[in-house]
């Protein structure tokens, strides 16, 4: 059942989702509560922790980075390197409870210090894997990431003892589906979207059947961890002045788990409510190949594409 590729890998993973609220302008505090939230999964058995985006410092509009039109000082003075001190801190714990644990954050170029990327740490039992790279990133009224951060440039695959991990951040997994399938065909069967989703009108039902779509779509497990609470301008690090609807607007939380599970092409195998909490799953690799021995989507991908492109290359012969 399990294909060659996948025998030396766990069979089994027990994944925990993090509605998670950073205690903003205190780093210290809340990687406090991570570390709480860390050892209470591990406890009851979970074997990846994931904590949205920028669980470390909070995701928000800042002033200051939009007056400056760059990262201000107090962002580049809460980003850290990878590995820094709050990852080898998070490593310690890792190795003592033999998690991965999975969380956003500010990360510094250690090259270019006045550079920022909204990026997710990947830290293992064994140490410090290294970090996704937001891709996409954009700027609105309560949100200038676009202003703060610069884009990364890769998509990587975390080895892991359950296999290749993927990892996305928000709306590069909300709007860029073409990641999610990347990561697939790059072998990840388990993909981590670190989020920071807002609250709104049907937002709820679109982050979980959005999170449901990816897993179908790719016949992997999806585990989106979702930000819970915050206020958005109330997170702001420049102090200004909020606006009733600024103060009233908040984070979602409703992390989802989601994935085959055969013979149901999707399922939700959990999902948080709007307060801070965790959520957790089994998840079988067994159960999910076995679909995928029934509905082979690479190996017909492959053929049907190569199949429609000679289509095409006749086609355009006819004409001519």
């Amino acid at each position: 059942m399990i294909p060659a590729e996948y025998e030396s890998y766990e069979s089994h993973v027990t994944v925990a989702c993090v509605n998670f609220e950073p205690i903003v302008g205190d780093k210290e505090a809340t990687l406090r509560k991570m570390e709480g939230n860390i050892v209470e999964a591990a406890l009851q058995g979970a074997n990846v922790i994931a904590f949205p985006e920028e669980a470390l410092v909070g995701a928000s509009g800042c002033a200051g980075c939009r007056s400056e039109g760059a990262p201000c000082a107090t962002h580049i003075e809460i980003a850290e390197e990878v590995p820094g001190p709050s990852t080898e801190r998070i490593a310690e714990l890792a190795a003592e409870h033999d998690v991965y644990v999975i969380f956003g954050m500010a990360e510094q170029d250690p090259v270019d210090p006045g550079r920022l990327y909204n990026a997710a740490a990947v830290v293992a039992p064994e140490g410090v894997q290294g970090t996704y790279r937001k891709l996409h990133l954009g700027t609105l009224p309560w949100v200038n990431e676009g202003i703060t951060f610069s884009p990364g440039s890769e998509l990587p695959v975390f080895e892991t003892r359950y296999g290749p991990i993927g990892v996305q951040i928000c709306f590069d997994f909300w709007f860029n589906p073409e990641l999610t399938r990347l990561l697939a065909l790059k072998g990840a069967r388990l993909i981590v979207n670190c989020a920071g989703t807002f609250r709104g009108p049907g937002k709820r039902e679109y982050m979980v059947h959005t999170s449901r779509t990816r897993a179908q779509e790719n016949l992997v497990y999806i585990a989106s961890a979702n930000l819970v609470s915050q206020p958005t301008a109330a997170s702001s690090y420049s102090g200004e002045n909020l606006t009733t609807s600024q103060r009233e607007s908040s984070f979602l939380g409703h992390s989802t788990i989601a994935g085959p599970a055969f013979p149901r092409f999707s399922h939700v195998y959990a999902e948080a409510g709007d307060e801070e909490e965790m959520v957790m799953a089994t998840l079988s690799f067994e159960r999910l190949h076995r679909i995928e021995a029934v509905f082979p989507w690479r190996e017909w991908r492959r053929t049907r594409l190569k199949a429609t492109s000679d289509l095409i290359a006749r086609e355009f012969q006819n004409l001519y």
